[in-house]
């Protein structure tokens, strides 16, 4: 049973692998037509947290909290430590050099600042319900506001015409098929992961923090480093739609669960990964802001994401 479990996960993230690749070819041929922070801020962005969303509206509408709030910000987690210090490793060794930011990134690092004090603020008040989960929208539309406000004249340029276009519908194509596949594996996933929780006797809440980010993540991340090894600006790009993605988490992902849930959720047993995440997403802006992204930084993330998943088994 355990074995027959396992094949069907490996068959899924399959599956993430070849949705990934989709995404990561219509991103990039979407970015010089729209910019580095509506192509990955926002489109790959929203698209990297699709499996996730599904994830955590299966969980939260068969009642499982603990594993919703789980699958929301694990993905912060794994993608700010693991998933961009070993995309600073494979950039080193392409690239022969560390990982330079360009653009306004610094955009996304504000607004990943503001859903950072929003998460402070909801586990001080201890508690996930439709006024907090309908609050937490807020920051996250703001922010695909800005980047379409910011990116508005580029696109009218490049959509009027008929070659600009053709271009765009085409990378959207590219982008779409791959969101069709996403979503169905997701929502098979959802029930995998809880086959397994049953069979080998681990924690749900553990293997949705740790187990669902690194599946319901690979597509994000196997784009992020496709990207990169288009051009040496191909880690700026993967790095703003880690962090359009995980402002997604912090806001919408979170809120939907106020919104769709039953009841208020009590967060009391989530305040170690809450304040995990909190940490994390600190790091991340620090670790960012300055414009480089070395090996030694990537080591220490990655380093930085053993703890917590070791200290997550334990608590």
């Amino acid at each position: 049973m355990i074995l027959f479990t396992i094949v069907e996960m490996v068959a899924a993230i399959l599956g993430f692998f070849v949705a990934a690749e989709l995404t990561a070819i219509g991103t990039d041929r979407i970015e010089p037509l729209v910019g580095q922070g509506m192509a990955g801020g926002v489109v790959l962005g929203l698209l990297g947290a699709l499996p996730e969303t599904v994830f955590v509206v299966v969980a939260t509408l068969s009642g499982s909290y603990d594993v919703a709030v789980g699958s929301a910000i694990g993905g912060n987690i794994i993608l700010f430590t693991l998933g961009i210090g070993v995309l600073g490793i494979l950039y080193a060794m392409k690239w022969k050099g560390p990982i330079k930011m360009k653009g306004d990134y610094r955009v996304e690092l504000w607004f990943l600042l503001g859903s950072t004090v929003a998460l402070v603020l909801l586990m001080l008040y201890g508690s996930l319900d439709r006024l907090t989960g309908l609050l937490l929208f807020v920051p996250y539309l703001a922010y695909i506001a800005y980047r379409y406000a910011s990116a508005h004249r580029m696109i009218r340029k490049n959509a009027g015409t008929a070659e600009g276009k053709r271009r765009i519908l085409k990378a959207l194509a590219y982008i779409f098929v791959g969101m069709l596949l996403i979503a169905p594996l997701s929502d098979i996933f959802v029930g995998l992961i809880s086959s397994l929780s049953s069979d080998i006797g681990i924690s749900a809440l553990w293997i949705a923090l740790v187990i669902v980010p690194i599946a319901s993540d690979l597509d994000e991340n196997i784009s992020g480093y496709r990207i990169l090894s288009k051009s040496r600006w191909g880690g700026s790009t993967a790095i703003v739609s880690f962090i359009g993605s995980k402002l997604q988490n912090n806001t919408m992902l979170l809120g939907l669960i106020g919104l769709l849930a039953m009841q208020p959720i009590a967060l009391a047993s989530a305040r170690f990964s809450l304040s995990a995440v909190i940490m994390v997403n600190l790091i991340a802006i620090v670790v960012v802001i300055r414009g480089k992204f070395t090996v030694r930084e990537s080591v220490l993330l990655i380093a930085a994401y053993v703890s917590i998943v070791a200290a997550a088994f334990v608590f």
